[in-house]
């Protein structure tokens, strides 16, 4: 070993160290440090591992039979001297619980052998159980061991005979389940058909539909024709029309008697007012309509009025002291329409319906673009 505070050297270039290696100048040793480290050699591979054996691969049920023949073998080579000194040996040796709880399991396999042996139809003989318990002892088996022997045989299932129940039947003779009881339900009476160019059609439509509610014809008078006179109300033959009368379309402009029969009813501008087969709105419709408890409904009339107000401001209808411009000035004034612009506007647009408030602000927005006249009552 190499003392403390020498200088020893090591040539690591040189494969093998020899057993005399220089520790030092000019001193030898004995004993190598590095003689425990050697070259490092593969082993060679041993010989592949052999597969299991085929009793190692045996099933429980070959070895639960291999045990059973064995344990009758030897039941029957004793005698029965020693079958009766075995079962003392067994008694004086085992607890007698125990030995009661064998006893009822090997009952109960008794009990299945039986079934076994009913469903194949074969009797078999077994020596009963005191005489095949004393072998547990001289032949040095356990008492499960000695249990076993009690076991039938494995039953094969291409032995087993299968009996079919006496009701069994083909399906072909099968008639199908039997039919479900009939019932009847009482249908109500047809109602007969209505015709809705009769005259009594409403009186009939109440009679047959709703013959338990009280009728109110009033509710249903936008359903009856226009009489002789609505008809007239806008009609292209009359001379003569109050301002109250004229009528306007969505953007603001009038409607004369001669256009306002032909246009088609899908352009949403008919209603049940005053003459319902004229097409527009009058601006006292309008104001009525800007007092709606329905919003889209105030948004229509908000929006035409404000445009409405914007062309007679400018002239569109003709001139301020025109007859028609005062007129319709005046049903302005007698609906207050601008109070009722001016009060929406004020509203906050949290508060209420912020498309109201929207197109009124709009429509005050052309009224005041319009010149922002008020009427005044003579």
């Amino acid at each position: 070993m190499a003392v403390r505070g020498q200088r020893f050297h090591v040539d690591l270039d040189v494969d093998d160290e020899s057993p005399q290696q220089q520790i030092g100048e000019g001193q030898t040793s004995s004993h190598n440090p590095w003689s425990l480290v050697t070259d490092i050699r593969e082993r060679s591979p041993s010989a592949a591992p052999k597969p299991p054996s085929p009793s190692k691969l045996r099933s429980s049920r070959d070895r639960k039979q291999e045990i059973d023949l064995e344990n009758r073998q030897k039941i029957a080579a004793m005698s029965t001297e020693a079958i009766a000194n075995a079962q003392q040996e067994i008694r004086a040796s085992l607890d007698p619980s125990l030995i009661e709880r064998l006893l009822k399991r090997a009952n109960i396999e008794e009990d299945q052998d039986a079934d076994d042996d009913s469903l194949i139809g074969a009797k078999s003989q077994r020596t009963p159980i005191e005489k095949t318990a004393p072998s547990n002892r001289s032949m040095g088996t356990t008492p499960s061991q000695a249990s076993l022997a009690m076991v039938a045989p494995s039953l094969d299932p291409e032995d087993v005979q299968i009996k079919p129940p006496p009701d069994l039947q083909p399906v072909s003779t099968f008639t199908g389940y039997p039919a479900p009881p009939s019932f009847h339900f009482p249908l109500p009476p047809t109602p007969p058909d209505l015709d809705p160019e009769d005259p009594e059609f409403l009186s009939k439509l109440h009679s047959t539909y709703f013959p338990s509610l009280p009728t109110n014809p009033n509710s249903l008078s936008w359903m009856q024709p226009p009489s002789p006179g609505e008809s007239e109300a806008y009609s292209p033959s009359r001379d003569d029309l109050h301002p109250s009368a004229v009528r306007f379309d969505f953007r603001g402009r009038l409607l004369p008697p001669r256009l306002a029969s032909q246009i088609p009813i899908t352009k949403g501008l008919h209603h049940h007012g005053i003459a319902p087969k004229a097409a527009g709105y009058t601006i006292p419709e309008l104001s009525h309509l800007s007092r709606s408890s329905i919003p889209s409904q105030r948004c229509i009339a908000y929006q035409t009025l404000g445009r409405i107000l914007y062309r007679l401001g400018t002239g569109v209808f003709g001139p301020e002291d025109h007859e028609l411009c005062q007129g319709l000035w005046q049903c302005i004034g007698q609906g207050r329409v601008l109070d009722t612009l001016t009060a929406e506007a004020a509203r906050d647009g949290d508060n209420g319906n912020r498309s109201c408030w929207v197109t009124a602000t709009e429509a005050m927005w052309l009224w005041r673009k319009g010149g922002g006249r008020r009427w005044k009552a003579a």
